[in-house]
């Protein structure tokens, strides 16, 4: 009998451990100086543009953006200031998803563990322009 409470006791702590840490789960990443991160699907399809994240600080909270970049040479053309309040830190929470001739992309990320919010950009003469948004939607876009 004494066995089978310890058992139990044991499945219930694992049990509360993973949903506990399952229930803050948030991507993050320490940025080095200058290191900036392409987004899932973040390079357009004709390959002259990123979008890319960075930050500083523990957990690159701190100073955090999304930035256009000129994926030929590297060089970051700006932040996109419209994305604001995230959640998240890391590059892999963020998606991007372009049109066929790179002139549109939008893009998906947490606000708040059950908050989604999408933002569409026009990309012309090197420079990003914003359409529409940021609109809460029912998911993250992959």
């Amino acid at each position: 009998m004494k066995v089978r409470i310890i058992q139990i006791a044991i499945v219930m702590a694992l049990s509360l451990t993973s949903f506990s840490s399952n229930a803050r789960a948030t991507s993050n990443y320490n940025y080095k100086p200058d290191e900036y991160v392409v987004v899932n699907n973040g390079l357009s399809p004709s390959g002259r543009y990123s979008i890319a994240s960075h930050g500083e600080g523990e957990l690159g909270y701190e100073n955090f953006h999304i930035y256009l970049i000129n994926a030929r040479t590297g060089k970051k053309i700006g932040p996109l200031e419209e994305i604001e309040g995230t959640l998240d830190t890391g590059a892999s929470a963020f998606y991007a998803k372009w049109s066929a001739d790179s002139s549109l992309v939008s893009i998906t990320y947490r606000v708040d563990r059950h908050v989604a919010m999408m933002i569409r950009y026009r990309i012309k003469n090197g420079r990003a322009y914003r359409i529409t948004g940021p609109t809460k939607v029912d998911q993250l876009k992959q």
